[in-house]
């Protein structure tokens, strides 16, 4: 009798969960490795094992280490890098779940507006005074966030209210749906100019202008636990990641799977505004990390939500923390703000998804 054994080749989804776990590991074993990258490099450079020695010494002092070199990272440096995690792990999620529920590979929060009415809220509450001014170095400095994160939270929601309207409208297609989003964009922006022009405050003025660039400069360590609240919608994000893969599927399809579509998008619509707010608050306008990075993702480990935020997550940390290193290195002694650098890399390969994606940004 003659056995015959059929071996079956793992399908696609199976290929793309071990590319999925190899890269995700390769990504977390890079974060540590930059932070101490960025955390060492500038007009003051360092050592990479005095970076990992410095944070040592600040729980369990056991290295012997200059004193200024201790100062530079744990008070100058150690912010920016930490801030440069959130922001693009942040930044990066919600694009992926913006790009999900509302199936355009071309939304994000910054072509919905959603970045630029977040900078027009915090940019509001310095004009009003809400948040107060310290002149550190010449460049002001928001002392309080408690009240400039709830007016960039409330602009940000309204111009994703706006777009999450639009959406249920009748023949409104994704490329209709991202006008729409670049409409809001410019509007707002338009109301930060306005701001910026009649403030009659040279420092509220540098401030906005500072915000409209996107630079972690001025970042305190007093600030990252509320970046940090950030990044606690990506826990829900990955709970409901099904729910987010069904809507994928067309809201038919959703609905006959149970899903409450409605309300599950306006919740996660409103927590990427609530993202954005979170971390535009404190480091002003940084655009392209919730576009490039869900679609580089993609392209490597599908439209699985749970895979693809994952990745999305740690790969935006990598990239904004390299980008940090960049602006550094780039025009020394000068540090250029993190929004410009950024802004190089997203700008060309937003031209390259028009040219090769032609009319189709969905799935």
């Amino acid at each position: 009798m003659t056995v015959t054994i059929i071996i079956k080749k793992p399908g696609p989804e199976v290929g793309r969960t071990l590319r999925s776990v190899v890269l995700n590991v390769v990504l977390a074993l890079l974060v540590p490795l930059l932070f101490a990258v960025d955390v060492a490099t500038g007009t003051y450079k360092l050592p990479i094992a005095w970076v990992y020695e410095a944070l040592i010494n600040a729980v369990v002092p056991i290295f012997k280490l200059p004193t200024d070199a201790t100062l530079v990272v744990l008070y100058l440096r150690l912010p920016e890098a930490v801030s440069a995690i959130i922001l693009g792990a942040s930044l990066a999620s919600a694009g992926a779940v913006l790009q999900s529920v509302l199936r355009n590979y071309l939304a994000s929060t910054y072509t919905l507006g959603v970045s630029a009415a977040a900078g027009f809220g915090a940019a509001l509450a310095i004009v009003l005074g809400f948040g107060g001014f310290v002149i550190k170095y010449y460049v002001p400095v928001i002392t309080s966030p408690y009240l400039i994160i709830p007016m960039a939270f409330l602009f940000s929601s309204l111009a994703a209210l706006m777009v999450y309207a639009l959406a249920y409208l009748k023949g409104a297609t994704p490329s209709v749906i991202i006008l729409a989003g670049v409409a809001v964009m410019f509007m707002f922006s338009m109301g930060t100019s306005m701001l910026q022009y009649f403030a009659g405050n040279p420092d509220a003025t540098h401030a906005i202008a500072m915000w409209m660039l996107g630079s972690l400069e001025n970042v305190r360590l007093s600030y990252l636990p509320h970046m940090a609240l950030s990044l606690l919608p990506i826990i829900y994000y990955l709970v409901v990641s099904a729910k987010i893969d069904a809507i994928g599927l067309g809201d038919d399809v959703a609905h006959s799977l149970g899903v409450n579509v409605r309300g599950l998008r306006l919740t996660l619509i409103l927590l990427t505004a609530f993202q954005t707010a979170a971390v535009v608050s404190f480091v002003g306008i940084v655009g392209f990390v919730d576009l490039v990075i869900p679609n580089i993702s993609r392209l490597i480990v599908g439209n699985n939500n749970a895979r693809l935020i994952t990745t999305s997550t740690i790969m935006g940390a990598d990239v904004t923390l390299a980008a940090d290193i960049i602006s550094r290195v780039l025009v020394p002694p000068y540090v250029i703000p993190i929004g410009i650098i950024l802004s190089l890399i997203g700008a060309p390969y937003l031209l390259l998804m028009v040219i090769t994606r032609g009319g189709k940004y969905g799935p």
